[in-house]
């Protein structure tokens, strides 16, 4: 056991050492005042891009900015391009994406530009639904690094590896000497970190799913509950999730060469980033398969299928409500393989696993519609009927995309 842990903590370590640094702003900015060339500003915060726009900022990169210079900025936002222009001698703030042929002015005739500044920001915060609805389909389009949608780590991706996850951890119990005796509830915590490269960004991720799963007397039944909680960081920039499944597992079939498995489930989930200018909800739903190949005593398949729908909707996180507009039908399909090994701890069997799944998306356009997870694992299951920990597992799972985006999570596991 403590040699184990000591092979996953160096594992990390070397992970860590070994992968490239990246410095990638998420917000860049070229900035005209006057005749004067362009100047280059990065930020990892949307707020700082925008209040670049105040006087006293413009001052300390253009000393020669009035409150009347005419300026023009190409403002790029998470990977869309958009315009900002103060017009000689004009208190007005134009606002333009001019991919989508949108334009609005901010600000009041008579005003000032730091009232200006501050309408757009306002805007970009909430008050402008219909900017928002339409920024937030480019950025899960075009953006791999968007929070809600469109890469691994995104809200929505973690919702539907977190509903196959429940599967195969609640039949795992079923399999390879389960407790005869005792409880039928078990309480899992499973604390995960991932290093990935998204696009031209590197990201790290923090992931801490929670889980409790029990089932009835006649073990034909049982339910479910997990809580993933995600800290992503985003060169700098940070966002949060949280989402909450439910499921109900019912043995539909059983004879000595398949066990059947299907858990209806229901989940609900929230993120939000004031670095990235993101809020949103997503709920949803659906069904998982798991259908359980026993190859001989010690060894067994399993083959697990999902397919779920998720809607977002708009929340207000901090100061940002961005109104997402997104419904999404998931297919989720895997095989995964399990082997008890020769070698043992406290009489407890080792139990190695390798998996293979393949996510679709479905709906509306994301950066990334193919995901691809190869996993593998080692653990084991404690067969003691009293004893305090049932089960113990570390792992990585490598993620690759079909928008060059890839990446190792590692993870380390216990039951109880």
């Amino acid at each position: 056991m403590n040699i184990q842990v000591g092979a996953y903590i160096l594992g990390a370590l070397l992970f860590v050492g070994a992968t490239p640094a990246f410095a990638k702003d998420v917000f860049n900015a070229q900035i005209q005042v006057g005749n004067n060339t362009y100047q280059s500003k990065g930020y990892s915060n949307l707020n700082d891009a925008i209040d670049q726009y105040d006087f006293v900022n413009m001052k300390q990169i253009f000393p020669n900015y009035t409150e009347t210079s005419f300026a023009h900025s190409a403002l790029n936002l998470r990977g869309v391009n958009t315009q900002l222009e103060f017009a000689q001698d004009s208190s007005q703030l134009k606002f333009s994406i001019p991919s989508l042929g949108i334009t609005r002015i901010y600000g009041e005739i008579g005003g000032t530009r730091e009232q200006a500044k501050d309408a757009f920001l306002n805007a970009i915060k909430g008050e402008d639904e219909y900017i928002l609805k339409a920024l937030t389909k480019e950025w899960v389009k075009n953006t791999p690094i968007d929070p809600v949608a469109g890469n691994p780590n995104s809200l929505m991706s973690t919702m539907a590896v977190s509903s196959t996850d429940t599967m195969s951890d609640m039949t795992s119990n079923q399999a390879f000497g389960n407790k005869t005796t005792g409880s039928r509830s078990s309480f899992g915590i499973t604390p995960r970190f991932g290093r990935y490269t998204q696009g031209e960004y590197g990201v790290d991720v923090y992931n801490l799913p929670i889980s409790y799963s029990h089932w009835f007397e006649n073990e034909k039944v049982g339910i479910s509950f997990d809580v993933p909680i995600t800290l992503v960081d985003t060169e700098g920039a940070y966002s949060g999730s949280l989402n909450f499944g439910l499921g109900v597992n019912f043995k539909a079939y059983e004879n000595k060469d398949l066990t059947w498995f299907v858990m209806p489930q229901v989940r609900v989930g929230a993120t939000g980033s004031e670095d990235l200018g993101s809020a949103a909800l997503i709920y949803g739903g659906g069904l998982v398969s798991n259908l359980q190949f026993p190859l001989s005593w010690d060894a067994s398949i399993n083959i697990i299928n999902m397919a779920t729908v998720y809607k977002t909707d708009s929340i207000q996180i901090g100061d940002y409500e961005t109104h997402y507009d997104l419904k999404n039908t998931i297919l989720r399909n895997g095989v995964e393989y399990s082997q008890v090994l020769k070698r043992s701890i406290n009489n407890s069997p080792l139990i190695a696993k390798v998996s293979l799944a393949r996510t679709d998306y479905h709906g509306d356009e994301l950066y990334t519609e193919v995901s691809h997870d190869l996993s593998a694992s080692i653990g084991f299951k404690n067969l003691k009927p009293n004893a305090w920990i049932s089960d113990y597992r570390i792992g990585a799972t490598y993620t690759y995309t079909d928008n060059d985006l890839k990446g190792f999570m590692l993870n380390m596991g216990y039951t109880f």
